[in-house]
């Protein structure tokens, strides 16, 4: 995996974070992260922009150890000063509450063999008044905090509100113990829902619609009438 945000690249297969990447003055730099802070940097860009918990980055970056959530804490500091992410309100490593961590700058996938950047191919978005929302395989979590990977800027909206888990291409829905609960088809959901495009979710007073791509029954292209 081969990925450039901001002024860097990350390449997970020669185990490299390089500086400036891209621009035509000078070489990119190398820059220093020890081998369990480039783990922890890998396992988010890989998610991103999914929340990856505590638990399981200390798992799988320390495995079969018993390790405080204080080494944690010291590897992600070590990857914001790599990365000049300021720590008192860090854009590129955002810190989840009570949850763990996201990689949350904006990132291109580069092309190994040829070079060329290209998006991740969207199949699973929200649509919620004139904004698309993208959601990932994975657990993506929404609600009012900035740091949810799907981000509802309303007061109705809990901060953790409720999460939407992608996985074998299927979508279900599940309520976080919101104050004003999460609706699938006008009931109101008391645990894990599948989600079918089209579904109308309505998270506190906000409705969202749940879409998702299909080839087979994506809608033809429209001829054009002119005079």
């Amino acid at each position: 995996m081969k990925v450039r945000f901001r002024s860097f690249v990350f390449d997970s297969g020669a185990r490299e974070l390089l500086r400036d990447a891209g621009r035509p003055q000078g070489s990119p730099q190398p820059v220093h992260l020890s081998p369990k802070a480039f783990d922890i940097l890998q396992i988010l860009v890989e998610r991103r922009p999914n929340v990856v918990t505590k638990e399981t980055l200390m798992a799988e970056v320390w495995p079969d150890k018993i390790v405080e959530e204080a080494n944690l804490a010291i590897a992600v500091g070590e990857i914001r000063k790599a990365l000049g992410d300021d720590s008192k309100s860090p854009e590129i490593i955002v810190t989840v509450p009570r949850r763990g961590y996201r990689f949350a700058a904006e990132a291109i996938e580069v092309d190994l063999r040829s070079g060329v950047r290209h998006d991740a191919y969207l199949r699973w978005w929200l649509t919620w008044n004139d904004k698309t929302l993208p959601l990932r395989e994975g657990e993506n979590l929404v609600g009012r905090h900035p740091a949810s990977a799907v981000w509802i800027n309303a007061t109705s909206v809990s901060r953790t509100h409720a999460r939407i888990v992608v996985a074998d291409g299927a979508a279900v829905i599940e309520d976080c113990g919101s104050r004003n609960g999460t609706l699938v088809g006008g009931t109101r959901i008391t645990g894990p829902r599948p989600l079918v495009d089209g579904d109308v979710v309505v998270l506190g007073s906000e409705t969202v619609v749940f879409r998702q791509w299909s080839d087979d029954d994506a809608v033809g292209t429209e001829p054009v009438r002119r005079p």
